[in-house]
């Protein structure tokens, strides 16, 4: 492919992504009492909460006027939804905003990731390489969907692209580093491949190791240390509150062990058709493979840079025990930045395969390869998930979505403004309901966050039943200790634990897949307004919601 072609290829890609992501957004919309809400994933929309109150004088906290507690991992994620809500923008289309602003970023990748596989590869293998990155559908999924996976994808794609193009310098420049800089202020734990990144370029540039490595320090203290000080000062905690919540209180070992799990179902599905592949072609092939000229590519830093991020955030999320939604989307909030890279490897493996191909069979073998491979990597639970991946099913998470907007308009008919509502979703909800919250999960709750999780609640072997995020509650603190005016979409599994706590206190009535818990004599609840008859909370009482 010549390098008009290669652009002419690029630019109508780019076209083909904007035209996704627009129906892909307009997917993820809905209406409800004949207004159109464009909505996050639920994580994103806690940090929306807290972008909202820091935007309106209330604190870079949860809830308004209580002490701060970091429920969020994303700091500097979180000051750009910030800024948006200083902005006339409705509430209902804040989201919106935030979803262009990540496809600008997924279109930055896409480039990126481009520019990689030509200097690395060729033209040709650039566009392929870009083509899989531009129609994967988890990193589309958790970018359109609000989480910072985006501007982390473009970060990591940078830090590659600067390794390639500054390969020949005599030491990095200054701004070598700017990409993991930001990295770290999008996420703490970025500092893992800022470490990394460090270590690499040291060992490229060993003449002026001593200069990087005080660079790469630099830049460490500079935003993760400084943003130490201020979360000691300001939350009153060295890590953040998620820390406390995902990664005390279970045992490490098993921990690591259902991360594992998940990162190698991950990635032999991912990648072993294409390992299968070559090791076949390799043995047909024995006596005539140009080894020495094919593997050049892999001697470019670039592609060691890819491989070893990969490696590295694929041992980070088997440190952290992964993400909880696996099950829904495949690639995890960790993975997915990096599956790009592991693009642009397996086009350099389809290269080798290449050397021993006419040209013709080249360009056919190249394009069907690459279609392919596309359909596969998105078929990671079958047609089920392809289907979302061809927009022709509703994306995940969009019902929970609908009905946790619903549950927010239903609840401020309900209740007063100083009405302490307790929920399990801290996201959508509790954006759109401005009350006083009670995280029952213990994202925004310090006590909640640092108990022992509990064991055995998904009926899963030990090696798998870590569960991040949703193993950790105290109902005789959330409920018996606080008194809740509301109580809404207590997990099925916990029932039993609940009861103890809301019998004789609380009247519930059953909701869409919600049980909704009303204080018995609350002032701070509009009884007038309740749309269903009350009953009393029993051992046998029903809640219809299904599972997580």
């Amino acid at each position: 492919m010549t390098e008009t072609r290669a652009r002419k290829a690029l630019l109508l890609l780019l076209f083909l992504h904007c035209a996704y992501a627009c129906i892909f957004i307009a997917k993820t919309s809905f209406v409800i009492e004949g207004e159109r809400y464009f909505c996050l994933v639920d994580d994103a929309m806690v940090s929306m909460r807290y972008a909202f109150n820091l935007a309106h004088g209330e604190g870079w906290r949860w809830n308004p006027g209580e002490a701060p507690v970091e429920g969020y991992t994303n700091p500097l994620w979180c000051l750009v939804m910030s800024a948006i809500h200083l902005f006339p923008v409705p509430l209902s289309k804040t989201s919106l905003v935030i979803q262009i602003i990540e496809e600008l970023c997924l279109l930055a990748n896409i480039c990126l990731i481009y520019m990689i596989g030509k200097t690395c590869l060729s033209w040709g293998a650039g566009i392929a390489a870009a083509a899989l990155t531009a129609f994967y559908f988890p990193l589309n999924n958790w970018a359109l969907q609000g989480m910072e996976v985006g501007p982390i994808a473009v970060c990591v794609a940078l830090t590659v692209l600067f390794f390639v193009r500054y390969r020949n310098a005599e030491n990095p420049p200054w701004s070598f580093f700017i990409p993991t800089a930001i990295l770290m202020a999008l996420r703490p734990d970025g500092v893992v491949l800022h470490i990394v990144a460090v270590l690499l370029a040291c060992s490229i540039w060993r003449s002026t190791w001593r200069q990087t490595l005080f660079l790469g320090f630099v830049y460490l203290v500079a935003v993760s240390g400084s943003w130490s000080i201020f979360r000691r000062l300001y939350y009153g905690d060295w890590f953040p509150n998620t820390y406390y919540l995902k990664m005390t209180g279970f045992p490490a070992l098993l921990r690591m062990t259902r991360g594992a799990f998940h990162a190698a179902v991950f990635w032999v599905h991912l990648l072993f058709p294409v390992i299968a592949l070559f090791a076949l072609w390799a043995a047909r092939h024995r006596g005539r493979i140009p080894w020495k000229e094919a593997s050049q590519a892999f001697r470019c830093i670039g592609l060691r840079s890819a491989i070893v991020f990969m490696l590295v955030q694929t041992a980070y999320s088997v440190y952290v025990g992964g993400d909880a939604w696996e099950r829904i989307t495949g690639a995890n909030r960790f993975i997915a930045p990096v599956v790009p890279l592991a693009f642009l490897s397996v086009v350099g493996i389809y290269r080798i395969i290449a050397q021993t191909s006419t040209l013709a069979q080249k360009r056919q073998a190249a394009i069907l390869f690459t279609v392919a491979w596309a359909i596969y990597a998105n078929s990671y639970y079958g047609v089920s998930s392809l289907s979302q991946a061809l927009l022709l099913a509703d994306p995940p998470y969009k019902a929970d979505n609908v009905r946790n907007v619903r549950l927010a308009r239903l609840l401020e008919k309900m209740t007063k403004p100083n009405a302490r509502i307790a929920i399990d979703y801290a996201g959508t909800a509790p954006y759109f309901l401005r009350r006083p919250m009670i995280d029952l999960l213990g994202k925004s709750d310090r006590q909640v966050a640092r108990e022992q999780a509990h064991r055995g609640v998904l009926g899963l072997p030990a090696y798998r039943e870590f569960y991040p995020g949703h193993l950790k509650w105290n109902y005789a603190y959330s409920i018996g200790q606080l008194k809740p005016d509301v109580v809404c979409a207590i997990w099925r599994r916990t029932l039993d634990n609940a009861h103890d706590f809301l019998a004789r206190a609380y009247l519930w009535f059953p909701w869409e897949e919600v049980s909704i818990y009303l204080r018995k004599g609350s002032p701070a609840i509009l009884w007038e307004n309740v749309p269903q008859p009350l009953s009393e909370v029993t051992t046998g009482s029903e809640v219809t919601r299904p599972a997580r």
